[in-house]
């Protein structure tokens, strides 16, 4: 293909306050080096100054009839309701779709459920699952039992739909080809930008020697803070000067952190910022950091931008071993089984005690981070992989406008 790439681009954009708002504005200027984007996003949402001086904003309603000028749509899919509007245009123009997370059940919940619409949550569930989806969506109404966000991904629909899916790691490209996906699969790796960061370490009032641990972004259940800060009272017994730097809001995240940590006899010990203001600010608190404990259990198969955030700030890093994160190089961070309380007790201490350990895992992982995670990189991914959809697909096929 001689001519650039023609590309409607859907996703959050900043100020939204979302991962892929995020990814998306470190994606962009290296995508629009290849490429001619325009942006379509929700009708209410703001985009930044500096988003909308680089690019021309359009709608989401608009694409249906400026959809003739582009080579192909691209959807950047996630779990949050600010996907919504994007769901609806990928529904009704396929394009090529980046898969952030595996599972959509939260997504899907979020947009039927929630919003009084149960019968359409029915339809998804028998949709992916058959009878036995309208069988288990029937409990979930009847209070019989939990939504299963972790048993049905109902992200079939989707996947039905795409001309090519971009996921970004093999673990979620390899459930996707169990399902039999009708549509070429590829991986990216998630890109990710270096920002100047300053530590807050002198705000906090904590010895000078002090090692800190951190765990950062919204404070969900399963991002298993409980857990952590378990291990952590018992890490204070080896090493009494360690301390807990938690940041990020916890007040939607089904976890009442305060009385946690007030039970766990560790309040003198542990600084919770809420959240913080902007991307700038949540760079320098990971800084403030030697080691951030970045645990998720279950996965719905998402890629962690703040364990890429660590490793790009040269941050020792504790993940658990399953989906994405075991794919991460062992020489980079230290990976423990999800859930195992003596594994995590472990590794905290590990590297705790260990400030050679975590200096040379931090510099690993920067090292890993900054070249496989280039943004500029992943650009040319996404050209590429979009150049072999369109030759793959036959001429005058209706999903592809020009």
């Amino acid at each position: 293909m001689s001519q650039r790439l023609r590309i409607a681009y859907f996703s959050p954009l900043p100020p939204a306050r979302t991962g892929i708002a995020d990814y998306s504005r470190e994606l962009l200027p290296c995508l629009a080096r290849l490429t001619d984007i325009t942006l379509f996003v929700d009708e209410s949402a703001d985009v930044s100054e500096a988003i909308s001086g680089e690019f021309p904003v359009h709608r989401t309603h608009a694409y249906a009839r400026m959809r003739w000028g582009f080579d192909i749509a691209l959807y950047q899919m996630g779990n949050s309701s600010y996907h919504g509007a994007m769901y609806d245009a990928l529904r009704h123009y396929p394009g090529l779709t980046v898969l952030h997370d595996y599972g959509l059940h939260h997504f899907i919940s979020d947009q039927t459920i929630a919003q009084n619409r149960f019968a359409a949550y029915v339809r998804e569930m028998g949709y992916a699952l058959g009878p036995a989806g309208i069988e288990l969506a029937c409990q979930v109404r009847d209070g019989q039992r939990q939504l299963p966000f972790f048993e049905a991904p109902l992200n079939d629909r989707l996947l039905q739909l795409s001309l090519g899916v971009l996921v970004h790691s093999d673990y979620v490209r390899q459930q996707l080809l169990a399902q039999k996906v009708p549509c070429p699969v590829e991986i990216v790796a998630a890109p990710i930008a270096s920002y100047p960061a300053v530590s807050r370490r002198a705000q906090l009032d904590w010895p000078a020697d002090a090692v800190i641990f951190g765990s950062f972004g919204q404070v969900w259940r399963e991002k298993q803070i409980e857990a952590a800060l378990r291990a952590f009272a018992r890490v204070r017994e080896v090493a009494p000067q360690a301390r807990y730097l938690i940041v990020g809001d916890w007040a939607a995240g089904g976890c009442d952190l305060p009385a946690l940590i007030a039970e766990s006899g560790i309040a003198d010990f542990v600084y919770c910022t809420g959240q913080v203001p902007d991307l700038a600010d949540f760079v320098s608190w990971i800084a403030t950091a030697d080691v951030v404990v970045n645990l998720r259990a279950p996965t719905v198969g998402e890629t962690s931008a703040t364990a890429l955030r660590a490793l790009v700030g040269s941050r020792s890093l504790i993940v658990y071993d399953h989906g994405w994160y075991a794919e991460l190089p062992d020489e980079i961070c230290l990976k423990v089984a999800p859930l195992d309380d003596e594994a995590l007790l472990a590794a905290m201490l590990k590297l705790g005690t260990d400030a050679a350990l975590r200096n040379t895992m931090g510099q690993r992982g920067r090292e890993y981070a900054t070249q496989v995670h280039a943004p500029q990189r992943a650009a040319q991914v996404y050209v590429d992989f979009i150049q072999r959809i369109l030759a793959n697909l036959s001429p005058g096929h209706p999903d592809v406008p020009s």
